[in-house]
């Protein structure tokens, strides 16, 4: 599975449209009830700005956001995309007191240190399996858990992680998806169809025994301790990968959920393709890579797609086009 730093966006930020009061308990609350398939990168920077928000005061925060809205062909609103892009939220950071930066800091240290527990567990998976893993909360935690609603059933000291079952030809995947959707074989460009997986939700319905891994978290002495449940049912995306000779594209497709998603991009942008609206999204790296990142609402359905890859792999033309094309596919 390739790792662009925007991997997992659309679950981070999966909540309401941000009102113009204190959001900070939904935001956290939709952050961490997918928080084991966000990406390592986007995962800091966006837990960043949740945390300085909580400081500095949620105002502060949306009113450097910029808002993109895509309609369907009745004019109805069907995607929210909120953009915060990494030098605002650094600004808000240096507005904190040292003491408050001291305490992110390590805030970021055990959010690594979790994210590279939870890869380890998963990468143990075997595939179309579960895991169901317990945290021992800290002070901190638990203080910050008595200000938050947390969705579904989830516990708050839980996370449900999953190993998706990969398919290697369209042909194996269409008995899974195909009666939803259709996606091409190949790609302009000569993108070729590599691997598919299909993600079903975090099964957090099941009754895991919480008491018995804090008992086997004590036992063994360590912070955290998991066992393997059963895997939902419930369709979350459908995740694909085309290759060329260039380097890869990704394509996915979810149901399209009332609401919006949250982004760090450092710039976003209408497109149409064919008759729909989307939102072209530009990252750019360290190094000064940039990456893009389509998204939008197929008329007629409710489902969301979304395409992206780098720029040396597509231009934004070409990304475009390899859109429309997947949007045209029946």
């Amino acid at each position: 599975m390739d790792k662009i730093p925007f991997n997992g966006m659309h679950d981070m930020l999966r909540a309401k449209p941000v009102p113009k009061v204190d959001v900070k308990h939904k935001v956290m609350a939709a952050i961490r009830a997918k928080e084991n398939k966000e990406e390592k990168v986007v995962k800091k920077k966006i837990g960043l700005l949740v945390t300085v928000g909580m400081l500095v005061g949620a105002s502060s925060v949306w009113a450097g956001v910029e808002m993109i809205q895509l309609k369907n062909e009745k004019g109805e609103v069907v995607y929210e995309l909120s953009n915060h892009t990494d030098q605002e939220q650094q600004k808000l950071i240096q507005q904190l007191p040292p003491e408050e930066q001291a305490k992110m800091a390590e805030r970021e240290k055990r959010s690594e240190y979790k994210s590279e527990v939870i890869t380890e567990i998963m990468n143990g998976l075997k595939p179309g399996t579960s895991a169901a893993i317990y945290w021992k909360p800290t002070k901190e935690e638990e203080e910050e858990q008595k200000n938050i609603t947390f969705i579904r059933n989830q516990h708050p000291d839980i996370r449900v992680v999953s190993s998706p079952i990969i398919y290697k030809t369209w042909k194996d995947m269409e008995p899974i998806v195909g009666k939803m959707f259709t996606l091409p074989t190949e790609l302009a460009g000569g993108f070729r169809f590599e691997e598919g997986e299909v993600n079903y939700e975090e099964n957090y319905e099941y009754k895991v025994d919480v008491e018995a891994l804090k008992a086997k978290a004590s036992k063994d002495n360590k912070e955290y301790a998991f066992t393997e449940i059963p895997v939902s049912n419930k369709y979350d995306y459908t995740s694909v990968a085309y290759q060329s000779d260039k380097g890869r594209v990704r394509a996915e497709v979810r149901i399209a959920e009332e609401g919006g998603a949250g982004s760090n991009a450092e710039a976003i942008e209408k497109v149409m393709i064919g008759n729909n609206e989307a939102v072209l999204m530009t990252h750019t790296s360290g190094k000064g890579e940039n990456s893009y990142w389509i998204v939008w609402v197929k008329n007629g359905t409710k489902l969301e797609y979304s395409v992206r890859a780098t720029e040396k792999v597509a231009s934004k033309n070409e990304l475009i086009k390899i859109a429309k094309q997947i949007n045209e596919t029946k």
